[in-house]
């Protein structure tokens, strides 16, 4: 309970700062010109990094993730800006564990003798901080750093559950994946976020190529109860994004 508190607490102090400082950029736009946005669009591949409990699970795999990203970039100095974006994420795992069936509980007897495979959709709200190296008319390349916060809701899942030992399917069908703690509503958390990046400026026009690679970590572990309850697991999906992307 502490924890949910203190973390809506924090939602609505970024949410003010937010407010503040799409305010302060609004009549920047208006007061100078060129324009103090820029547009950054950007995808790429999603490298997963899945810890369970070992008494609930064993030979946890990620599977292929994706990223798609769309942020606005505002220019606050030379070398120091803010990043507000809006991201799908799409995140994935396999995993041996057991599985019980309505009407009956687990024999926690370390077999294991069910495949689960899972995968679930999100969107993503991260805010924070570019920092870079040098400024980008003063050279061909930029360097820079950046981190923060978001927000994540989980807005779908699939779920797979196979019996190793009959080959059967007790249940292929959406999924019931959600986070240990809940924030404001069910699938909705937060997460911290940094990275580095490396942009190619052209200077004669404005625009930029780059090159980032983000890792994030959630404040909360996720939860996945399987089929009608039919599991109870926690586990932590840190995750590496390696994205390639146009400013404008």
């Amino acid at each position: 309970m502490i924890f949910s508190v203190s973390l809506r607490s924090l939602c609505f102090s970024v949410v003010k700062t937010l407010l503040l400082l799409l305010s302060f950029s609004s009549y920047s736009q208006e007061a100078r010109k060129p324009s103090r946005l820029k547009h950054r669009i950007s995808a790429g591949p999603v490298i997963s990094l899945f810890k369970n409990d070992p008494h609930f699970t064993i030979n946890t795999k990620a599977k292929a993730g994706a990223n798609v990203a769309y942020k606005t970039e505002i220019l606050l100095g030379r070398k120091t800006n803010v990043l507000l974006g809006l991201e799908y994420m799409s995140q994935g795992l396999k995993f041996n564990g057991y599985y019980a069936d309505t009407g009956f509980t687990y024999l926690y007897d370390e077999t294991f003798a069910y495949t689960h495979e899972l995968r679930y959709n999100e969107i993503q709200v991260p805010i924070g901080l570019k920092l870079a190296f040098n400024g980008d008319k003063e050279s061909p390349y930029t360097g820079y750093l950046f981190g923060g916060i978001g927000f994540r809701y989980i807005f779908s899942s699939y779920v797979v559950i196979a019996s190793d030992s009959t080959e059967t399917t007790p249940y292929d069908g959406k999924g019931t994946i959600g986070f240990e703690h809940e924030l404001v509503t069910k699938g909705f958390n937060a997460f911290y976020h940094g990275g580095l990046g490396i942009q190619k400026n052209y200077r004669a026009t404005g625009k930029s190529v780059f090159l980032e690679l983000t890792f994030k970590r959630g404040f909360s572990r996720i939860h996945y109860t399987g089929h009608e309850n039919s599991n109870n697991i926690n586990f932590r999906d840190n995750n590496l994004a390696i994205t390639f992307g146009l400013r404008l």
